[in-house]
């Protein structure tokens, strides 16, 4: 299996992004269930929405970057109802 650029500097920086990302969406969804504030702000599904797109397009780069193309196709609705 080709592992592509694994290692260099910008894949490793879009692993870090795609990493960040994820937690923060994370603590948006614990924080949209308990109607608590992220960064200051009230989370509603919209902001909740575009953290998951984030999340998302991040995967796409560092797949892209790791890879030459998207393996895996993620979609806002099942990362938003995914448990972990």
């Amino acid at each position: 299996m080709d592992q592509g650029n694994d290692g260099t500097p910008e894949v490793e920086a879009l692993r870090k992004r795609f990493e960040t990302l994820q937690a923060r969406l994370n603590a948006g969804k614990i924080a949209y269930l308990n109607r608590t504030t992220l960064d200051g702000k009230v989370i509603d599904y919209e902001a909740l929405s575009t953290i998951a797109r984030e999340v998302v397009q991040a995967n796409y780069d560092l797949q892209k970057a790791t890879y030459g193309t998207v393996r895996l196709k993620l979609t806002v609705a099942k990362l938003l109802r995914r448990g972990r």
